[in-house]
């Protein structure tokens, strides 16, 4: 009874999980902030929840802060793409929406693509802060790694979805906790999921 109450019980290994998802969480959010930065916020948020799992982040703010060092210029050129084509889809949908009305198979082919699109869009980030690749390498292997292991992709999906929209809108008792944890813990589940998807193509270990 008394080693589940010590520094190496499971009661103290959660509290501790707890209080670095809430810190990963607020560094996040704060570097977040001028925008622009995001991308390289959500690598560096699911670099630093790799060292969790592994037990080797030290002081999780300054890994954090090396991530965000290490990730930032190829998290960026990816954000500012993603941007781009975003604003690329908002612009063109009005002459899409045209063609989809009343024809089923457009209609059909576009939310298959979008839906691609989504779950692909799940992994870049995650692929970034784990392998080094050029922006372009990263794509096809979320491309591929998206479509490969499309049962962890929808569970990725469902995670991201429930703990980023869903709480916050429609479980507003909950919104105190979330605004403190919630992203945090989303990118946490997310990257124990990542880190089993992508163990199977490490063959050493990457030094970042």
């Amino acid at each position: 009874m008394s080693k589940i109450f010590s520094t190496e019980g499971i009661i103290y290994y959660g509290m501790e999980r707890i209080y670095q998802i809430l810190l990963l969480n607020v560094v996040f959010v704060i570097s977040c902030l001028p925008l622009v930065t995001i991308g390289a916020a959500v690598a560096s948020a699911y670099g630093t929840a790799y060292k969790m799992i592994t037990h080797s982040e030290g002081v999780l703010y300054k890994e954090y802060l090396h991530q965000f060092k290490v990730n930032f210029v190829s998290a960026t050129k990816m954000w500012l793409l993603i941007v781009a084509l975003l604003v690329t889809g908002v612009w063109t949908f009005p002459y899409l929406q045209g063609y989809m009305i009343g024809n089923k198979l457009a209609y059909y082919l576009v939310m298959v693509m979008m839906a691609f699109l989504i779950l692909m869009g799940l992994y870049l980030f995650a692929l970034i802060a784990r392998f080094q690749n050029t922006v372009s390498g990263t794509i096809v292997n979320a491309m591929i790694l998206s479509l490969k292991h499309l049962p962890f992709s929808i569970i990725v999906f469902f995670v991201t979805l429930f703990g980023v929209f869903i709480v916050p809108v429609y479980l507003p008792k909950l919104l105190f906790i979330w605004l403190f944890m919630g992203f945090g813990t989303v990118i946490y589940i997310n990257a124990n999921i990542f880190m089993k998807i992508f163990t199977q193509y490490v063959i050493t270990e990457e030094g970042s």
